[in-house]
């Protein structure tokens, strides 16, 4: 093979050719699904850390109701500091072995429980929020058909026969 030698080729001298660097344009379908893509994954990773956090508080809330019982507060008092039916302060404190009496106040223990409650009503919201919105987020890649349910289905944690029961009429919606 020959060296390449000044002042031969089409481009006149080798070091005033023009070379093309750039690359080709992205296609913006695949940008859209890859955005689609990482919206999935931070929505999957937002509603498990707020389900984790639903399911840390709902078992805070059951061993104060069982405690708040083991010292004398009436069932219905404290259905009425929790937001919930007798029945279930019931077999949440039926659920929790045996416990100790620890001296606090009536109020005491009900104020701690209308507390948990409304951070359990907080966080259950905030994830129910995220859930509509990742839902949101499915029915828009499924009706621009941007990915397949199983690319979806990998993306959001779903199966793809959820996702079709989730995102079904979600799109003709007016609000």
């Amino acid at each position: 093979m020959l060296p390449r030698t000044t002042g031969t080729g089409t481009g006149g001298t080798s070091a005033a050719a023009y070379r093309y660097r750039g690359g080709p344009k992205a296609d913006p379908a695949t940008a859209r699904a890859e955005q689609a893509l990482a919206m999935l994954a931070q929505l999957r990773t937002t509603i498990a850390l707020r389900s984790s956090r639903v399911r840390a508080l709902t078992a805070e809330l059951g061993d104060c109701v069982a405690q708040a019982l083991c010292d004398g507060v009436k069932v219905a008092a404290v259905a009425k500091a929790a937001g919930l039916p007798a029945a279930s302060i019931r077999s949440a404190a039926l659920a929790r072995g045996e416990l100790y009496p620890t001296g606090q106040t009536w109020n005491g223990h009900l104020d701690l429980i209308a507390g948990l409650s409304a951070e359990l009503a907080a966080a259950g919201g905030a994830r129910n929020a995220a859930e509509e919105e990742r839902t949101q987020v499915l029915a828009m890649a499924r009706k621009s058909r941007l990915l397949d349910d199983y690319q979806l289905a990998g993306a959001s944690g779903l199966k793809s026969d959820e996702i079709r029961k989730m995102t079904r009429g979600v799109g003709l919606r007016v609000a």
